[in-house]
């Protein structure tokens, strides 16, 4: 008993192990997850698993190709939160924003977007939405075609970045307005079909608006939350996202839930921003910075990492780093344009 205690004691002596613990106290967790959580790399986050479980606090099961951790019992959490650990937010490292705070702070923002009470995200200055649109790859046609549904909120036109086929069922990650949404059901055509997931109310309210405004009946738009997708398994030949997974605290699991919904070969077309250097913990909590696709983003390597973690292979068709003075201020950035295929 007394080797069972010093196991234990000797577990929850580290810093990462308990912010591991702290996170699983909260919810069960993906193998994958914690290198972002405790900003470790993988070989080291297996080393502290296998402490922990040693230790008899942790157990894991197998969930098709994941792994996914959790605290070995109802008695072996009594007994943590007894010894005072505490409950920690699976939000990015170095932040002290928890990701509640994120998604309140992010959603009342782009609701205000969509009711046109601030124009913009904050990160593009002067910039109009057609300007920006211009900017990042739309042409003159794409923009007037959907002018109402084009809030100059992107990094990228993730339709142009492969093949959309007509008959084919796209999903567009955080779809805002729609302007992605209805450029992807005009390449499906009549026998296709565009879902459209967005967290925000308004926004939600202004696509299906838009929708009806161009005449779009091959388009559904659908409220949710891109880290626990309200898509069957299996049932889309596409994803798309402009510039929205940055937004989301654990994009560890987004990427996860893409690959979920895909179905066998599907593949996913995304523009985002990445860092090239880290943010301060002040920049990262920044509510300005976050809304603006900067303070929730990651490092580049870190990005990369996590998509190959959730079963895609990667190909950077681009990487725009004069994005970084065109609209972020010269923030050491750039906007990743990916094609990604599921395994």
């Amino acid at each position: 008993m007394t080797e069972e205690k010093a196991r234990f004691f000797k577990a929850l002596g580290d810093r990462t192990r308990l912010t591991i613990v702290g996170c699983l106290l909260k919810h069960d967790h993906c193998a994958c997850d914690f290198s972002e959580i405790a900003g470790k790399d993988q070989t080291t986050i297996s080393r502290h698993l296998k402490i922990l479980l040693e230790a008899g606090i942790l157990r894991y099961e197998k969930d098709g190709r994941y792994v996914i951790y959790s605290i070995k019992d109802e008695m072996m959490k009594e007994t943590l939160e007894k010894c005072g650990i505490e409950k920690v937010d699976s939000c990015c490292p170095g932040s002290v924003m928890d990701a509640d705070t994120k998604k309140h702070v992010v959603k009342k923002k782009y609701g205000k977007i969509a009711l046109g009470m601030v124009q913009g995200c904050g990160c593009c200055d002067d910039l109009s939405g057609e300007e920006i649109a211009g900017s990042i790859g739309y042409s003159n046609e794409d923009i007037s075609s959907f002018s109402d549904a084009n809030l100059g909120l992107g990094c990228g036109n993730p339709t142009s970045l492969g093949g959309i086929h007509e008959g084919e069922v796209v999903l567009d990650l955080g779809s805002g307005a729609g302007f992605d949404s209805f450029l992807a059901a005009r390449k499906v055509g009549k026998t296709g079909k565009v879902i459209g997931v967005d967290m925000t109310a308004e926004m939600l309210a202004k696509a299906r608006e838009n929708a009806e405004k161009y005449e779009f009946d091959n388009v559904e738009f659908r409220q949710g939350d891109i880290e626990e997708l309200p898509v069957e398994s299996s049932s889309v030949d596409v994803v798309m996202s402009n510039c929205v997974i940055n937004l989301a605290p654990d994009k560890s699991r987004v990427f996860r839930e893409a690959h979920r919904v895909l179905k066998e070969n599907g593949r996913m077309y995304l523009s985002d921003i990445v860092l090239l250097k880290d943010l301060t913990p002040e920049e990262r909590s920044d509510e300005k910075l976050i809304c603006a696709c900067v303070g929730g983003a990651l490092l580049k390597e870190d990005y990369l990492r996590i998509i190959r973690e959730a079963g895609f292979t990667i190909r950077i068709i681009d990487a725009d780093k004069d994005i970084s003075k065109r609209q972020y201020s010269g923030y050491p950035l750039e906007s990743l344009k990916l094609e990604l295929r599921k395994k």
